[in-house]
């Protein structure tokens, strides 16, 4: 299947809300280039200045790429992406927003954002490093292999940085942990290698289930993590201590009430890829359905929400 590779070039104040755009209207990928992070991890001598294009670093702009199935749905997507992106527009005045399509291979695309994509420490010990990079492990890192391929998640997301931070938390030996929407498995795998005892891994997408196979073989977590292709938490009977959802506000709103049977008294429930305007909502859901809020992660326009079964 090819791809259309949306590029967005934008202002700093509406980057945020359209990169979550992108990935509500359901992008294989999403890839933001922000030339002061690049300029800064040069600065900070953990990246090379040749290895990042000159017209990237003197841009003044950000740019995002949003990747889309070339299917019967693209016009429809298409057309709601740019309807959203006007009324975004609206609410930052001077803010600019210039649209470029561009059709693409997989294979072109599962290569050409590697560039930007190095070894990070994400929280006190979570270091994610892309499988084709070297890195010096240090004592006490936990170090998370990764090929996200086609699928997302690579850990650079702020939604997905909260929710590794929580499972430095939260995770316990042995623990039960369900990841919703597993996308490259990241969490899942991340999940195993602090202590869990069993992580299940789901998502409906077939390429993220590919993905997620292939990181828990690189990570060799195979006897704790299985992976189960299917929507949301339905048919799954078992119990579980922690569930992390890394998805959107609508649907963890709807997953809630699902989860009651899977979640004991004191289970924690981690959501992420909530922005901040749909907070108050998903907070109300939690406490409609017997959870209270046990901490509240923010980044940017980004927040993540732990909540504990009540």
């Amino acid at each position: 299947m090819n791809y259309l590779e949306v590029t967005i070039k934008t202002t700093e104040e509406m980057s945020e809300s359209l990169a979550n755009l992108f990935w509500e209207l359901g992008a294989g990928g999403v890839v933001i280039e922000d030339p002061r992070v690049l300029r800064q991890h040069i600065e900070d001598q953990t990246w090379d200045y040749w290895e990042i294009p000159q017209e990237l670093l003197d841009a003044e702009n950000i740019e995002l790429k949003g990747y889309f199935p070339i299917d019967a749905r693209l016009v429809e997507t298409m057309a709601k992406l740019k309807d959203r992106t006007e009324e975004i527009k609206h609410l930052f005045p001077g803010g600019r927003v210039e649209i470029t399509e561009t059709e693409v291979t997989a294979e072109n695309w599962a290569t050409s954002w590697k560039a930007f994509y190095k070894p990070e420490k994400i929280g006190d010990r979570v270091v994610v490093k892309p499988s084709w990079e070297e890195y010096q492990e240090q004592k006490d890192d936990v170090v998370v292999e990764m090929d996200p391929g086609m699928a997302f998640g690579t850990g650079n997301h702020p939604t997905t940085a909260m929710c590794i931070r929580a499972l430095e938390e939260y995770i316990f030996p042995q623990c039960r942990v369900l990841d919703i929407g597993t996308g490259s498995g990241i969490l899942a795998v991340t999940a195993a290698k602090l202590g869990a005892g069993h992580v299940l891994a789901v998502d409906h997408d077939p390429i993220s289930i590919d993905a997620t196979v292939q990181n828990i073989s690189l990570n060799q977590v195979g006897d704790q993590v299985s992976v189960l292709q299917g929507d949301l938490v339905s048919g799954i009977k078992d119990k579980f201590d922690i569930l992390v959802a890394n998805i959107i506000a609508d649907v963890i709103i709807r997953l809630i009430p699902q989860t009651l049977s899977l979640l004991e008294k004191n289970s924690i429930f981690i959501s992420s890829g909530i922005i901040k305007d749909r907070m108050a909502e998903v907070e109300e859901a939690f406490v409609k359905n017997s959870f209270i809020i046990d901490k509240v992660f923010e980044e940017g326009e980004w927040v993540a929400l732990i909540a504990r079964r009540n």
